[in-house]
């Protein structure tokens, strides 16, 4: 039977597109011997890029969740996608965490999503370390990713370990706190060959020793006597104090290394162990059993919620039918959930992302992030027979991707499918169609404009007469102020008020559904109306008890037949677009910006690359991914996010 591990980590893996985030993650379990033989994502075989999409386009989709034991500490990581199309996963391993890992290129150094990323490491208050990564590549400058770290995070980064190059080949690190260099050896992964440090190493290593010494000084009063009085400092006492600063966010531990040559992979488990915290559960946690941070579908055994757990609890606790511990794609069963773990459960009792359970299956809800939907597709199915099946199946995939949301037409039994990206979009039409195999006739994707009212309409009135009853209405219409375009957000998109009926009755959710549902469709046939309030003046009808039918008429006839495109302006969502290019690539990479009206914000450069910011329309961004490859011949890079939405000036 193996030794219970002595401590417990739940940290998240991070990075920028391509910065090596999954090569790094399959050495963590190589290392610790959790699989045999490393898997390449290049070749589609890492162990954490199981989805099919994965493998075929080498990047993570869906944070996959795996654990390990390194020195008898279990370490359960989360390895999350890189592309923000993708963010809701970041998000969701964030909340699920306590200590993450950031990785960053040697090259590239600080990405416009390493930025993101950052920022909401920030957010979450979560404790980091920094991998600067893939130093076997030519070009590659830790020292210039350092500085980077230090502008640009705003934080102190010290330096844990130094690569060591060899004929222009990196060999190695020295490990400053232990004061020693480790080579990688030739004939085994697994082992490490301990030497001197390289006397053209010596200024470098005693800088960084300096820096270590002074930061601990500062925050170890042992550590400062010893260092005073030039006594030997243990490196025990020398890590407590750099523990002590890294938990105060001022200041971030930095390894060296490449994780595809295994340089520098094991130093950075000894830092996880080191540097990140064990889970904590608050009091105010504790008041709950856990909280669902994720929802995955498998088809052999349906939903599965992803928990982290706040106590320690069995099966048949909270009505739950098996506890799992996860690996990558595999479920394994387990007795319990210990406090403080990530786990997946199987329920009788239905959740959603961000309930916090209770005793006896009550859930708490903990409202989620909302995300915007940029992107509208639609889905048309060629049989069918099979409307069922795939209707339940998009209403699952929508369940567990609170970025991605589906509305049914029930006039034609197509469903539009909003999403926050092109790529996510991409993904998820190509996942239908593959791993489940619906046959379905996919438009091309289209922008989601938003239809505004110009100005107020007061007034309008209609009148019906059916079955007998007579029924009419006098309606006014504004605009709401919204937070786009820098003005006020809204509580609700559109509204209905009225000060004549009692808002909880049924006539009135009648005449809401029936609002909400016409400014879902819009009127222009672009997008969805935003920032509309309906104001019922005057409801009249001459029975005592008047069918909900034909008040739902005549109101959705007074929209109808006054509200009309001519009243409305169309607004498209604007991006904030970065391109990371070489300088050489930089002048044909604006004039085809130039051409898309992107309008450039900043203009700056790193001494190796261009780094553009600008904003843009969503639209002209679609085949961007493409055709930038072509510019730079491969060696570009771009981070689109939502900025805000912008009034189109002529009609699309």
């Amino acid at each position: 039977m193996s030794r219970v591990p002595d401590s417990y980590r739940n940290i998240a893996i991070l990075a920028h597109v391509d910065a090596g985030k999954t090569t790094v993650s399959e050495r963590l379990l190589y290392f610790s011997d959790t699989i045999i033989e490393m898997g390449e994502v290049d070749e589609g075989l890492a162990t954490m890029d199981y989805l099919e999409e994965e493998k075929k386009r080498g990047i993570t989709i869906e944070a996959g969740i795996a654990s390990y034991v390194w020195k008898n500490c279990k370490v359960t990581f989360v390895d999350t996608p890189g592309h923000v199309d993708f963010g809701v996963e970041v998000d969701f391993a964030l909340r699920a965490v306590e200590g993450v890992v950031l990785v960053l290129s040697g090259v590239n150094g600080i990405e416009s999503q390493s930025l993101q990323a950052w920022e909401k490491i920030q957010q979450n208050r979560n404790i980091s370390l920094g991998l600067i990564n893939k130093l076997d590549v030519a070009g590659a400058d830790y020292q210039r990713v350092l500085q980077q770290v230090t502008t640009t995070f705003a934080v102190q980064p010290f330096l844990m370990t130094i690569p060591i190059y060899a004929d222009n080949q990196l060999d190695g690190v020295v490990d400053v706190l232990n004061q020693l260099a480790l080579y990688r050896s030739m004939e085994n992964p697994r082992k490490l060959v301990k030497g001197e440090i390289p006397e053209f190493l010596s200024e470098t290593y005693l800088q960084a020793r300096k820096t270590l010494l002074d930061i601990a000084s500062q925050h170890s009063d042992t550590v400062m006597e010893l260092y005073l009085s030039g006594d030997e400092i243990p490196s025990s006492e020398l890590l407590a104090g750099l523990q002590r600063a890294t938990l105060s966010r001022q200041y971030l531990p930095i390894y060296c290394g490449a994780a595809l040559k295994n340089v520098g992979m094991r130093q950075l488990m000894n830092g996880i162990n080191a540097f990140l915290p064990q889970p904590i559960v608050t009091p105010e946690l504790e008041k709950h059993m856990g909280v669902v941070v994720k929802i995955r579908f498998y088809q052999d055994m349906g939903k599965i919620y992803l928990v982290k757990a706040f106590q320690e609890w069995v099966v048949n606790d909270l009505e739950i039918e098996c506890i799992y511990q996860v690996m990558a794609e595999s479920l394994r069963e387990t007795e319990k959930a210990l406090k403080g773990s990530i786990v997946a459960i199987r329920s009788k009792l239905p959740y959603l992302i961000g309930d916090f359970i209770r005793q006896q299956g009550v859930s708490h809800r903990n409202l989620t992030k909302q995300y915007e939907p940029l992107l509208q597709a639609r889905l048309e199915l060629k049989n069918a027979e099979d409307y069922d099946r795939v209707n339940r199946l998009l209403l699952e995939l929508a369940e567990s991707d609170p970025s991605i949301s589906v509305k049914a037409d029930s006039e034609t039994g197509a469903w539009i499918l909003f999403s926050v990206g092109e790529l996510q979009l991409d993904v998820f039409c190509r996942r239908l169609k593959t791993d489940h195999q619906c046959d379905l006739s996919i438009g091309q994707p289209r922008v989601k404009y938003e239809e505004r009212l110009k100005h107020h309409i007061n007034g309008i009135t209609n009148r019906l007469v059916w079955n007998n009853t007579e029924v009419e209405i006098e309606l006014n219409f504004g605009a709401l102020q919204n937070d786009r375009g820098g003005e006020k957000k809204a509580e609700k998109e559109n509204i209905l008020t009225t000060e004549i009926l009692d808002k909880e009755s049924e006539t009135f959710f009648a005449l809401d559904s029936a609002f909400q549902q016409f400014c879902q469709q819009g009127v222009c046939g672009y997008g969805s109306i935003f920032g509309l309030e309906c104001h019922l003046v005057k409801f009249s009808f001459s029975s005592d008890k008047p069918a909900l039918p034909s008040i739902y008429k005549c109101f959705t006839d007074a929209l109808s037949l006054h509200l009309i495109c001519s009243e409305f302006e169309l607004f498209e969502p604007i991006m904030r677009l970065e391109v990371i290019c070489p300088e050489e690539f930089c002048g044909s990479v604006l004039a085809d910006l130039a051409s898309r009206n992107g309008m450039v914000r900043k203009l700056d450069s790193d001494g190796y690359n261009s780094i553009i910011s600008l904003e843009i329309p969503l639209e002209s961004t679609f085949g961007y991914t493409t055709l930038l490859r072509s510019l730079t011949k491969g060696r570009g890079v771009f981070v689109l996010t939502y900025e805000k939405h912008g009034q189109i000036k002529t009609r699309v």
